[in-house]
């Protein structure tokens, strides 16, 4: 084959092997040089053997048995017999592994005690009895209740060992096999010789390229002898890399079994490239140039980051250019030109991308400019008319006051509301707009619900500018809804749209008489609700009325009325619900029936509480008497505040109580007396007959013991009790009081051992202090129940 031919078919192989990679277009123009070559390669096929060899053993039944050879097993050359000679020469008699020699071993169920858990209750020594069906568990019968029982399997602890069958001797002797395998060397170490995996395999026909051919081939039974290579394998340097060619054998396990050599040849190129501003290469192999996996693709790795790079910047770019267009305004979105739009920002991707595709392509690593081709204009004239659209899209498509009016006249409604809406967002208030927009809203409400309409106008009267016309007919919109609301049960929207008649500059006389309207027909619905007797329903709707000199007549009257009969229907219990409603009651229209209701319950309140100031009866009936006094005064006084005559009852009541209570201390008296001086919410009852005192030193536990209605003892201790100490400081604050009395000073201290609780006196109580050695625990004061 001549040099130029294989140049040209070389440069065939690699435009082939670049298009299918997706490679630039016309890479023919890309290759800088072709060189052509033979290569020389071989193989060479290497079977061989190898031996190892294990130790077996077995128990020796008796028999003849010489020594046999039994040296070191590493220096044994596997190859010195056939495997059934060495296993005969190195047969020998050894001890059992396991019992070394004595044949037997210790019993594995008893571990040589000679007692084995019981097999019928499984060492419990307790099973189930199912007799006459009383499922009950019961003592084993096998071992009587002890679990375990003699064991049967040994003799005096010792069984015998199972590999030497109780003889002690093993016989022994090594085991060989051979594996025989097969090892394919290849030289010269070349990448190409990768792309044909059918040069490593061992089969006598190798798969080889087209065109090769074979220039030697030698067999031989074990190594092949230097005298036996022909000039091709030396001149293809065999020699020098026969070494690493051939397995490595262990001397006394491995052998050579024959050994194959060949030698081929074949034609080579390797085609140089650049672009993308990097130079490459590819090596081709055999007559039709396969290409092989010895490579440069840098240049392609290069080129495919940056198209794909400029792929998603212009695809992010054209979906930033779509939004930047129809995010403007409904008008361009809805516009048929927001479609042209978003074609031609797509285009911009496949323009910019060939765009890139030429640039790389023409770039070359030593700066030289090479000749444009026609298809590197594509990119451009893509972009080119792309950006045309675009920009004629952003500059010539808008909404125009002439289109308006146009629509308008000709009933186009839907398509008007967006140039009316896009110019009112641009704020356009030039005369002609002005015009086309009032005559385009008149006609685009007459056929809009109420709500929409209103909501429409509104928008297109925030510029104040020649809305009059609007802003009528807005009020006469919500006029008309207001008067069809009457009629329903739409009191807060009837509320939301007289404050935007008056927000928006409604005449005064318009709202009013609308305002009048609301609030008779909130005084008839009070009235209707008072006649059925629902008297918060009524109290609810009248107090809605906010214009009452607007009514036809007060409604003064009738909230004092609704206010009696809530006063009417409070429960027996509810003080404070009639105090309220009669004063609600006077303070809505201070009437005869008003007054004198208030009057009256007035004055038996205070009437009953004066009597309540002077209880009868025992101290502990007494004090609850005035308790629930005081509270009571407490619940007046806070609905009538500054009332003089419930202040002075109350005062009378504080003063009877503070009587009573005099030279009164917690401890020894009823249990309302500790309340009235701990004060109610100063005791918490933990259990019945015990109450625990919140205000206590911190770090303190103080429960008071209550027998028969009285406070018969304290247990003071300290929170984390067993832990920490009690404090005498925190004792005597609590003894103080509660009792009035303090502690002696010898009471509190103890150089004793051990527990104990020792008497002491406190004033009139007598009381037991717990000391653990020198530490105070606890106090015991008067009778503490366990």
């Amino acid at each position: 084959m001549q040099a130029e031919e294989m140049e040209r078919k070389a440069r065939v192989s690699a435009v082939g092997w670049a298009r299918w990679r997706l490679g630039p277009a016309s890479f023919h123009d890309l290759i800088t040089r072709v060189d052509v070559e033979t290569l020389r390669y071989g193989r060479l096929i290497t079977r061989y053997a190898v031996r190892t060899g294990t130790w077996v053993e077995e128990p020796y039944t008796g028999g003849t048995n010489r020594p046999g050879d039994v040296r070191d097993f590493e220096s044994l050359d596997l190859w010195s017999g056939t495997p059934e000679e060495l296993a005969s020469r190195t047969s020998h008699l050894s001890n059992c592994g396991r019992c070394f020699g004595s044949g037997q071993v210790t019993c594995p169920s008893c571990q040589g005690t000679l007692r084995a858990s019981c097999s019928g209750c499984g060492g419990s020594g307790r099973r189930m009895s199912r007799a006459r069906k009383s499922y009950r568990m019961v003592n084993c019968s096998e071992c009587r209740g002890n679990g375990q029982k003699k064991c049967v399997r040994c003799t005096k602890g010792r069984v015998g060992c199972s590999p030497c069958r109780a003889s002690g001797v093993m016989r022994r002797w090594l085991k060989v096999t051979t594996a025989q395998r097969t090892q394919v060397g290849i030289w010269p170490e070349d990448p190409r010789l990768r792309a044909h995996p059918g040069l490593t395999g061992g089969s006598p026909s190798a798969l080889q390229w087209r065109g090769a051919r074979t220039l030697e081939t030698r067999e031989h039974d074990g190594p092949i002898p230097p005298a036996r290579l022909g000039p091709e394998a030396e001149a293809a340097g065999f020699l020098s890399a026969r070494s690493s060619l051939e397995p490595r054998l262990e001397p006394l396990r491995g052998r050579v079994l024959s050994q194959t050599l060949e030698v081929f040849e074949a034609p080579s190129a390797t085609v140089h490239y650049a672009f993308a501003g990097a130079r490459g290469f590819i090596k081709l192999l055999g007559s039709d140039f396969r290409a092989t996996p010895a490579r440069d693709t840098r240049p392609f790795d290069y080129r495919f980051a940056w198209l794909l790079g400029v792929f998603f910047t212009s695809f992010i770019g054209a979906v930033f250019l779509v939004n930047a267009y129809t995010e403007r305004h409904d008008f361009y979105r809805q516009h048929p030109s927001a479609g042209l739009v978003a074609l031609a920002a797509l285009g911009l991707v496949p323009g910019f991308w060939l765009m890139a595709a030429s640039w790389l392509r023409r770039r070359r690593a030593d700066d030289s400019k090479p000749v444009r081709r026609w298809h590197d204009r594509l990119g451009l004239g893509a972009v080119g008319l792309c950006a045309l659209a675009i920009l004629g899209c952003f500059v010539f498509v808008g909404p125009s006051t002439q289109a308006l009016a146009r629509l308008t006249a000709s009933g186009t409604l839907d398509v008007a509301e967006l140039h009316a809406s896009a110019l009112q967002a641009r704020g356009d208030t030039s005369p002609a707009f002005v015009e086309a927009r009032n005559a385009f809203v008149l006609a685009r409400i007459a056929g809009m619900e109420n709500r929409e309409a209103v909501k429409l106008i509104t928008f297109y009267t925030s510029t104040k500018a020649g809305t009059e016309p609007l802003e009528a007919e807005r009020r006469r919109l919500r006029e008309a809804w207001i008067l069809s609301a009457l009629s329903g049960d739409e009191d807060a929207g009837i509320e939301r749209e007289l404050k935007a008649l008056a927000d928006e500059g409604a005449p005064t006389v318009l709202v009013d008489g609308l305002r009048a309207r609301l609030e008779n027909k909130r005084l008839e619905q009070g009235k209707a609700l008072l006649a059925k007797g629902e008297v918060e329903d009524a109290l609810s709707t009248l107090l809605r009325i906010q214009a009452p000199t607007l009514a036809a007549e007060p409604p003064g009257p009738l909230l004092s009325h609704a206010y009696l009969l809530r006063a009417q229907k409070c429960p027996p219990q509810g003080l404070r619900c009639r105090a309220h409603a009669l004063k609600l009651a006077v303070e809505a229209d201070p009437g005869e029936a008003a007054r004198t209701a208030f009057a009256t319950f007035h004055s038996s309140e205070v009437s009953r509480l004066e009597r309540m100031a002077r209880p009868a009866g025992g101290l502990g009936p007494s004090l609850r008497a005035l308790q629930s006094a005081e509270v009571e005064a407490g619940v007046l006084l806070s609905v009538l505040e500054g009332d003089t005559r419930l202040t002075e009852v109350r005062n009378q009541l504080l003063q009877r109580r503070e009587a009573l209570l005099k030279n009164r201390l917690p401890l020894g008296e009823p249990v309302e007396v500790a309340q009235a001086l701990l004060a109610f919410s100063g005791l918490e009852e933990k259990r019945p007959g015990v109450l625990a005192v919140r205000e206590v030193p911190p770090g303190t536990l103080v429960h008071l013991f209550v027998s028969q209605g009285v406070t018969r003892g304290v247990h003071v201790t300290a929170a984390e009790h067993g832990r920490e100490a009690l404090t005498r400081e925190a004792l005597q604050e609590v003894a103080r009081r509660l009792t009035g009395q303090t502690f002696a000073m010898k009471d509190l201290t103890r150089t004793g051992t051990g527990v104990a609780h020792v008497p002491a006196r406190l004033g009139a109580h007598l009381a037991l202090l717990g000391w653990h050695d020198g530490t105070l625990v606890e106090a015991l004061i008067g009778k503490v129940e366990p």
